[in-house]
């Protein structure tokens, strides 16, 4: 009886040191059971050649399991090496992906900014050269007006003073028309007026005048011939120096144009290179937009793997490590069964 007790006192020992994480090997194994047989041999006189036999067949159980334990816990920890690693690979990956799609979206955001900001300065002197070519060219049409209505003024101006040298010459032939000489003087003054040359007609309207007044001596109707003729070289001179001066402005507004609209040329150039640029830009952000939240999703799930990975093969660890004390247990056990049961024989031996 004091056999059994004291191997109680170890059984409730032994079972203490599993109770937290119980075991799921040697399930059809029983400490107790082998004690209990082991005091009915000894209890019947059996040999200890027999007993024996008992506790190295739970010993043999327990070195067989313990084996089967050990490979099972090799191929765990194997998968746990390779499991973990791969993962901590991958989250690795994921961030470095994640580090140069942030890098890449901060340039282009900047890049886009910049691009943004010099389309728009392009766009306004865009606007500006395409209003000053609105500009210059309302100018050139009103100047081209103005030198048309010149051309009419100087060409009645002539025409005027043409007839009026007509009119000398009838009249030295002795043909007089006063009504003529009148309209002559109308249209003179209507030229002198529109010219702004009142002072060169003035001499040859009023030898005019006189002739209208017959006043006029062959010396007058002379004088009034050299006058025209003076007059009419004064505004043929005029005419050229303004058409010269016309041609002068035509050919400055024509480099002036020539000149804006080679820049509104090269501005479009640069405007349609700066819109592609922005367009490509905001599909690169978009591309690596989408990049950064893959990664960071694909970050995310494999460090959540890895933590878990961690967890089970942690558990894995434990378990054996328990259940392989619980088994040193076990085998302590026996062994201190085996010493007793060798006492106990030679106690009885010695009775």
């Amino acid at each position: 009886m004091r056999v059994i007790a004291l191997l109680v006192v170890l059984a409730v020992a032994n079972a203490s040191l599993t109770s937290k994480y119980p075991l799921q090997y040697g399930g059809k194994r029983s400490i107790m059971n082998i004690m209990m047989e082991v005091e009915a041999k000894l209890k019947s006189g059996g040999p200890l050649e027999t007993v024996n036999g008992v506790l190295n067949g739970f010993k043999n159980a327990v070195g067989q399991e313990q084996a089967q334990h050990d490979e099972v816990y090799q191929l765990q920890a194997a998968e746990c090496a390779s499991e973990i690693t791969y993962r901590s690979s991958e989250v690795q990956e994921a961030q470095n992906i994640l580090r140069g799609a942030s890098g890449i979206l901060k340039t282009s955001n900047i890049l886009i900014g910049k691009t943004s900001a010099t389309l728009a300065a392009v766009g306004d002197i865009l606007t500006q050269t395409r209003q000053h070519i609105g500009i210059i060219n309302d100018v050139r049409k009103e100047e081209g007006q103005t030198y048309n209505r010149a051309a009419v003024t100087f060409n009645d101006a002539i025409n005027a003073i043409d007839d009026s040298l007509d009119l000398v010459a009838e009249y030295s032939s002795g043909k007089k028309s006063f009504v003529q000489i009148a309209d002559l003087s109308t249209r003179l003054l209507k030229s002198a007026v529109a010219l702004k040359k009142t002072k060169s007609f003035m001499a040859p309207m009023a030898v005019l005048a006189q002739l209208s007044q017959e006043e006029g001596d062959s010396g007058a109707v002379e004088r009034l011939g050299q006058l025209l003729s003076t007059l009419r070289t004064e505004i043929e001179e005029a005419w050229t120096a303004y058409g010269e001066q016309n041609a002068v402005s035509s050919n400055q507004f024509n480099a002036q144009k020539e000149t804006f609209t080679n820049q509104v040329a090269r501005l479009e150039a640069v405007e349609s290179k700066l819109s592609n640029k922005l367009e490509n830009l905001q599909g690169v952000v978009s591309v690596q937009t989408a990049v950064s939240q893959a990664a960071s999703n694909r970050r995310t799930r494999n460090q959540t793997l890895w933590d878990d990975a961690n967890a089970l093969c942690g558990s894995f660890e434990v378990e054996y490590q328990t259940t392989t004390a619980g088994r040193r247990a076990e085998l302590v056990l026996v062994a201190e069964l085996e010493r007793l049961v060798e006492r106990r024989l030679a106690e009885k031996a010695d009775e």
